[in-house]
């Protein structure tokens, strides 16, 4: 593979042609999530593209697993200890022989660490050009990203959380958003009353849910439900999610329990990704009282399923729903929250409407392949700078 690359380069890294290109994404997260499916998409999309990317992660993780079995080149991440060094070594060993076009770092934590490594494989020149990718609000000073070529962030909230702090950024900055694979859409049964619920069979009318990990203020979604309730006492609230902390989790059943609610409220636990799909279908409506949403894929997710969405006016998914009709941004708190659900349940014809809206609002702008073609032209505008 590395002799095909070489032979389509014409002896200058800037004269690097988009088919061939060879890029390294480096996780070195231990789990798998949003952050780990969003660069498997990104790798598929630049695949088909034509170019050759490889990952960098920690040994033995999901990712690296999950990578490695879909057929991508696998390289392992550095450890601790005694092993770092090792590791470190066989890390420079590896930049200096794969020589990659683009070098993309998907976590901060990780930045130090490559910067390090290529600085340690190239002393006095550095072949390619190196990117830093930022998925969540962060306002820690990054104290190595004067290195890098570029920096990209999955939203507008993210650009500007990271120039609070980083008010000296020489690279450009690139806001590119996530995208999502995307099929022909729901069936018209999703626009009726009496569809049948795939997922949570025993629901009625109203149902609505919010997707996510366990720390995103879910507890104030717990406190919109009496205000719900007074022109829905039967409504159903599904928190869709790992719910196996009692850390995380304990906080939420004892506000239930205070406000007498826990009877509306539905614990799904860590649902499989192939039931995501359901999981929307079911819903009248997908909310969200998160207010540090870095992008919100789940907001994508929700919308390719018909599904319409309800958050706060704070966060990533501001640049999904500015100037859309698919979803409403609600400025305050639970009673502003409350009122926006409440008037979009009880006008079956307008939310309806949404979730079309939604799914063409996917179709035009937040697809995967869409994604790819952004970072593909960054990268070769990087390549020919």
């Amino acid at each position: 593979m590395t002799s095909d690359i070489v032979s389509m380069r014409t002896g200058n890294d800037r004269a690097v042609a988009a088919r061939g290109m060879k890029i390294l994404l480096v996780n070195n997260d231990k789990g798998w999530g949003g952050g780990q499916q969003h660069l498997l998409l990104l790798a598929e999309e630049l695949r088909l593209l034509g170019c050759f990317p490889h990952f960098l992660c920690r040994s033995n993780s999901p990712s690296a697993k999950n990578y490695a079995s879909l057929g991508f080149p696998v390289w392992p991440l550095w450890g601790a200890g005694f092993s770092f060094f090792r590791s470190m070594r066989k890390t420079t060993e590896m930049f200096r022989r794969e020589s990659f076009d683009v070098v993309v770092v998907a976590r901060e934590h990780d930045l130090t660490r490559t910067v390090v490594a290529r600085k340690l494989a190239f002393p006095f020149r550095k072949p390619g050009k190196l990117v830093m990718s930022f998925h969540t609000a962060t306002g820690k000073m990054q104290l190595f990203l004067g290195s890098v070529d570029a920096v990209v962030c999955v939203s507008t909230f993210i650009k500007d959380k990271l120039r609070v702090s980083n008010k000296k950024i020489a690279a450009p900055i690139t806001v590119i958003g996530n995208g999502i694979p995307i099929d022909d859409g729901p069936d018209e049964e999703k626009f009726s009353l009496q569809r049948k619920r795939r997922y949570f069979s025993s629901a009625g009318f109203p149902l609505i849910g919010m997707v996510g990990a366990f720390f995103k203020n879910q507890i104030e979604l717990i406190e919109t439900i009496p205000l719900l309730q007074q022109d829905f006492p039967g409504i159903k609230v599904a928190l869709i999610g790992d719910d196996s902390d009692p850390g995380l989790t304990g906080p939420l059943l004892d506000r239930a329990r205070q406000l007498g609610v826990t009877g509306r409220v539905i614990y799904t636990g860590a649902v499989p990704h192939e039931r995501i799909s359901d999981v929307y279908h079911d819903l009248d409506l997908s909310v969200s009282t998160f207010r540090n949403e870095g992008f919100g894929l789940v907001h994508l997710e929700s919308l390719a399923a018909g599904t319409p969405v309800v958050a706060y006016d704070e966060g990533g998914q501001v640049d999904i729903f500015n100037s859309s009709d698919a979803g409403i941004l609600v400025s305050g708190g639970p009673e502003g929250f409350a009122a926006a659900v409440t008037d979009l349940l009880l006008d079956h014809e307008r939310r309806f409407a949404m979730g079309r809206a939604g799914i063409r609002l996917v179709k035009c702008k937040w697809t995967a392949q869409e994604m790819g073609r952004k970072y593909l032209a960054l990268f070769r505008n990087l390549a020919g700078a």
